[in-house]
């Protein structure tokens, strides 16, 4: 199949397009700095219309939506990039008839209002309502060797004493990153099996455990001796992130900081279905 694949450039997307790739799939990268000579420029930020989309699907028969930043910026606002703009692409999939995979995240539109919860939300509402064949995956706390969250949790977790928000007992599923991309890549082989609907499968890992565990997990694949683990009240973080937040590159902010708090777990049943295995424990993930 033909794939526009959206993000490409990033963690997810990358192993996206390699997976596809090595299924046989044809994937167009849509970036916003083009590097090949397939790559199609697009900008999250402007490419609000429909009509914008619209010659960017000919020939396309799935387009993945995997685009998506964790700070809410005023060169990068999270309504344009996780709402406005998914809203017409997938408008102007309706339109010519192309398939779609939207990466969502675990808990969007739900009870937790904050700005990156509350614009995924609206793009999934969206998808859902257009009544189109597409996928909704809503990935738990992402695991791969070269993302940016699993090289911070490594180097915690090799720290002979580790600092844990609160007492470290936020609830979290990790899942790892392949088995994301080998559920996208099995049901595009499949064609979509279903009907002309959204799909929602929530992607997370096979066990639920505390923060402070999946730390201590990644440190028993690592090392032999435990860690000192010293607890930072819930107080002392939210001042540390109103501080962080004045770095744009900075992965924490207060809201960051509350998604932490609230955790990300599920129900791993439907994403074993349709992943047709149950995805990798956390203690295999580091290699």
């Amino acid at each position: 199949m033909n794939i526009l694949l959206c993000g490409a450039t990033g963690f997810i997307g990358r192993h996206l397009e390699q997976s596809l790739i090595q299924s046989g799939h044809h994937v167009v990268r849509a970036t916003r700095q083009v590097k090949r000579p397939t790559d199609i420029a697009v900008d999250f930020v402007r490419d609000t219309d429909a009509a914008m989309w619209l010659p960017r699907l000919a020939g396309i028969d799935v387009v993945v939506n995997a685009v998506g930043v964790l700070r809410d910026l005023t060169t990068a606002p999270m309504q344009t990039i996780h709402a406005d703009t998914p809203k017409a692409l997938f408008d102007a999939c309706a339109q010519v008839g192309c398939k779609v995979v939207h990466i969502s995240a675990l808990g969007a539109g739900g009870e937790l209002k904050t700005a990156y919860m509350r614009t995924k939300g609206q793009a999934q509402a969206h998808l859902i309502k257009l009544s189109i064949p597409s996928l909704i995956v809503r990935p738990s706390l992402v695991y791969g060797q070269d993302g940016d969250s699993a090289k911070m949790f490594r180097l915690l977790a090799r720290m002979p004493v580790v600092a844990v928000p609160g007492q470290g007992e936020s609830w979290v599923q990790p899942v790892h990153i392949d088995d994301i991309a080998q559920l996208v890549t099995r049901q595009i082989n499949q064609d979509f099996p279903w009907s002309s609907s959204a799909r929602v499968v929530d992607a997370v890992g096979v066990e639920r455990m505390t923060y402070r565990e999946m730390i201590a997990c990644y440190r028993a694949q690592m090392s032999d001796k435990p860690a000192w683990v010293v607890p930072i009240p819930w107080s002392v973080m939210r001042m540390m992130a109103k501080l962080a937040q004045i770095a744009p590159s900075s992965a924490l902010d207060p809201e960051t900081l509350q998604m932490l708090q609230a955790g990300s777990f599920g129900d791993v049943a439907n994403f074993a279905t349709l992943l047709g295995r149950m995805p990798r424990h956390p203690n295999t993930f580091i290699e």
